[in-house]
């Protein structure tokens, strides 16, 4: 069975891996380097746990459009307005 959770995770790993690419500050590597090496030693946490069954909704295409459309929706909050406003840097 494989670990769904890590796919949360992973996210958690690529978002601080971008941020180290993109600053090279020394606040930025502390901060955006703590989350990277928490994101790793969780990932070990997890293959080394007794796996659980995960609770999930059922798979429609209901659940489907609600997660995709919805995360394209915050995905665009995000760029457009909250990030300028809550970190004061212009993610594009």
């Amino acid at each position: 069975m494989a670990n769904k959770s890590w796919h949360n995770n992973r996210s958690v790993f690529y978002w601080a891996l971008a941020h180290l690419l993109a600053n090279g500050m020394l606040h930025d590597v502390l901060l955006f380097g703590s989350f990277l090496a928490w994101a790793i030693a969780d990932r070990i946490s997890m293959k080394r746990r007794t796996q659980r069954p995960i609770a999930t909704l059922p798979a429609t295409k209901a659940n489907d459009t609600i997660a995709v459309v919805g995360g394209l929706a915050a995905y665009v909050v995000m760029v457009l307005w909250v990030h300028q406003w809550a970190f004061g840097v212009a993610p594009v």
